[in-house]
């Protein structure tokens, strides 16, 4: 009997250890430490943080990370990063600079997969988009991490008052980034800074 209450509270320990994902149900919502507002269509499951994850971000994934995610960066501040780095690290992400033309917000996002590991990463398509209520930056990519599954991405992207806003949706390339295109796009023509 005591071996069965031991193994019992071990489990409840460590089951309060693992960290949860929270059901996120369709109607306007505030993400990225309240920093952007959006409005999904249909319920989604918010991420736990993981210890690569900055402040300034917050990820959904609808039938797992490994099948599709949404991600979202609010108010990345001037001279903040998209990931976090050792100091010491022989190779870095850009750091956010508010005055960064296209192209270096094109290269930080590439530079971050590629630091990350990521040897085969293609852009598409850059192209402007409405994001935010001005013009921003709209890029379409594909990599493969080293899953090996084939991966394509599209990401959203604006600069306001110095701070840097992304909306990110990847999926795996034989079905999922496709058929949550719709939705993710919906939630772009839906956001808006609080």
């Amino acid at each position: 009997m005591i071996l069965r209450v031991i193994v019992l509270a071990i489990a409840l320990i460590l089951t309060a250890c693992v960290p949860s994902y929270t059901l996120v149900q369709p109607g306007q919502v505030p993400v990225a430490k309240k920093a952007l507002s959006v409005q999904p269509t249909s319920a989604w499951n918010r991420m736990p943080k993981g210890p690569g994850d900055t402040a300034w971000e917050e990820a959904w994934t609808k039938n797992g990370p490994l099948l599709d995610t949404v991600a979202f960066v609010g108010g990345l501040p001037d001279g903040g990063t998209l990931v976090r780095q050792q100091k010491k690290a022989d190779q870095k992400v850009p750091t956010f600079r508010a005055d960064m033309s296209p192209q270096d917000l094109v290269s930080m996002i590439e530079s971050s997969y590629r630091i990350g590991g990521v040897s085969v990463f293609d852009v598409t398509s850059v192209e402007p988009s409405p994001f935010l209520g001005k013009t921003a930056i709209k890029m379409d990519y594909s990599y493969v991490p080293g899953d090996g599954l084939p991966r394509k991405g599209r990401c959203v992207m604006s600069i306001a008052e110095s701070k840097f806003y992304l909306m990110k949706l990847e999926g795996a390339a034989s079905h999922y980034f496709d058929a949550l295109a719709p939705e993710f796009e919906a939630m772009v023509t839906s956001a808006s800074r609080r």
